[in-house]
């Protein structure tokens, strides 16, 4: 493997400096519990890595109706904070789920976003909680919606000039549930076969007023059951309403068969966990809310 040149700027503005004049030749590094490994195996053979260990993105910070996550906060630092076990518990089980300590110690929010891989464990509850991520150059900040980042395995819209610096998580309403479930080979430290992150909100009326159902492991890139969640929007809860949207979403996903699983057992488990989830969600919702 050859190895790179290594620069750790001071400044945030440094580092995109450095990231235009380089381009496509320099790779960012935080935890590069994947990069590394990459370039391990040759997949990346990058001229440059640009460290951010010395730039501030590693804050929670949460504001009036959004919360900002850095890029740099770590699946540690996620769970250790109270604002995101209070207020984004999908994500929190997200990050339970993920590899054990020490990786989760090193591993990055942003660095599981950017790694692009339609396994990645972060990314269906970030997608639920209808998260928007900041891509900063030298020249511009542009926000985008998360569930448009991804282009297929391994890849974004994101320019070669660009850094996630920062995820906005929106407050949900009171009325809201989240899930995360994962299946792997075994319960931890294993690559998800299917995972499927979901959010109920309910209206005053006591139907779905919001629907969130999202897969990933399923499709070249995590995605939206949206016919599911139309199916379910604006009506009330029924057990066979529910069952009929997890069979639904199964229909709206085209697995792989690989290692891990093959493509109709994917598409089965996509039935079940998606019914578990919604289950989980409206059980949630009914011990919270007051009852007539």
């Amino acid at each position: 493997m050859d190895v790179p040149a290594y620069i750790a700027p001071a400044t945030l503005k440094d580092a995109l400096r450095l990231k235009s004049e380089a381009g496509a030749h320099a790779r960012v590094i935080a935890g590069g519990t994947d990069l590394i490994l990459k370039m391990r195996d040759q997949a990346l053979s990058p001229d440059l890595l640009i460290d951010l260990q010395n730039i501030s993105l590693d804050t929670i910070a949460l504001e009036t109706d959004h919360i900002a996550i850095g890029a740099s906060v770590t699946h540690s630092q996620l769970l250790a904070s109270p604002d995101i076990n209070s207020l984004y518990p999908a994500l929190i089980e997200a990050c339970r789920e993920f590899a054990g300590p020490p990786i989760r110690n090193r591993g990055t929010i942003g660095g599981n976003i950017v790694n692009a891989s339609p396994a990645a464990d972060l990314v269906p509850s970030l997608v639920a909680y209808d998260a928007h991520i900041q891509l900063a150059s030298s020249s511009d900040v542009r926000e985008v919606a998360l569930a448009e980042f991804f282009v297929g395995p391994g890849q974004t819209i994101m320019a070669p000039n660009e850094i996630l610096t920062e995820i906005r998580l929106a407050i949900m309403p009171p009325a809201s549930a989240t899930t995360f479930i994962k299946l792997g080979q075994r319960r931890s430290m294993a690559i998800s076969m299917v995972s499927v992150a979901t959010r109920l909100t309910i209206d005053d009326e006591g139907s779905f007023s919001d629907v969130r159902i999202v897969l990933g492991s399923v499709a070249p890139t995590p995605v939206r059951a949206r016919a599911a969640e139309e199916l379910l929007t604006g009506v009330a809860p029924s057990k066979e309403l529910l069952e009929r949207a997890a069979v639904k979403a199964g229909a709206e996903v085209t697995p792989i068969s690989d290692v891990r699983a093959s493509d109709s057992y994917r598409n089965n488990m996509v039935e079940v966990l998606v019914q578990r989830a919604l289950r989980a969600n409206l059980e949630e919702l009914r011990l919270r809310l007051p009852s007539d």
